[in-house]
């Protein structure tokens, strides 16, 4: 099957795509589910790393609350439109061209994003991509991540895309050092054969598991514990 893994495939998309963002599959215009909370909760601003930021839309928004950003991808035109957005909004953000799987972070953040780039790495990747994360992430930070969701145990793969993984295993993934505090599902019909006809993806927020505090669900203001944000 091929997949969207390899770096090769980013340079066909992104040349594809061209100057217009809004063919990149993974285009988005609202900020990933579950930030606002988070900038609300603090209150304060605080310093976001934003891994696999694709054309920037969470690094914006961020920057856009007064957050102190950086913008990490592997891909130059990844970067190049996330700088070009946040020089026309008036605002100020660091870049950084590496794989996140390379890359020696050399701070600690309040909150680490990644919007679909986990489910778009290879495997044998995956124990680097969490050792980064672990390193990342403050003492008290959040960590948020969209990936594609295996909604029952027999759902098979995509021919094409990211892949599929059951909540449950993206919790053990993180465990015991992050503990989800809030997730949410989207669910989207329509599409083509090859990539399933219908999907759905899974929003997770973790927190820094001796951090969290013992509080209910319903007490996120959003109330998105199942989300169906349509498209």
């Amino acid at each position: 099957m091929e997949k969207v893994h390899d770096k090769e495939n980013f340079y066909k998309i992104y040349d594809w795509a061209g100057s217009d963002r809004s063919k990149l599959p993974w285009a988005h215009d609202e900020p990933t589910l579950f930030l606002r909370d988070i900038v609300a909760q603090r209150g304060k601003p605080g310093k976001a790393l934003d891994i696999g930021c694709g054309a920037g839309t969470d690094s914006l928004y961020l920057a856009g609350e007064g957050w102190d950003v950086t913008s990490l991808d592997f891909m130059p035109a990844a970067l190049e439109m996330t700088c070009a957005r946040a020089a026309a909004a008036g605002l100020e953000l660091t870049t950084i061209e590496a794989d996140v799987t390379e890359w020696e972070p050399t701070d600690k953040f309040d909150l680490v994003l990644d919007h679909g780039l986990l489910h778009n790495m290879n495997p044998d990747r995956y124990p680097l991509y969490r050792e980064r994360v672990m390193r990342a992430v403050a003492d008290d930070g959040d960590f948020v991540i969209l990936h594609w969701l295996k909604r029952t145990p027999d759902e098979p793969q995509s021919e094409i895309g990211p892949t599929r993984v059951s909540r449950e295993d993206i919790q053990k993934f993180f465990a015991p050092e992050l503990k989800e505090r809030f997730f949410a599902v989207e669910e989207i019909g329509g599409l083509t054969k090859s990539v399933g006809a219908s999907m759905a993806q899974g929003y997770y927020w973790f927190k820094r598991a001796s951090s969290v505090e013992e509080r209910g669900q319903d007490e996120v203001s959003s109330g998105v514990e199942r989300a169906v944000r349509g498209k």
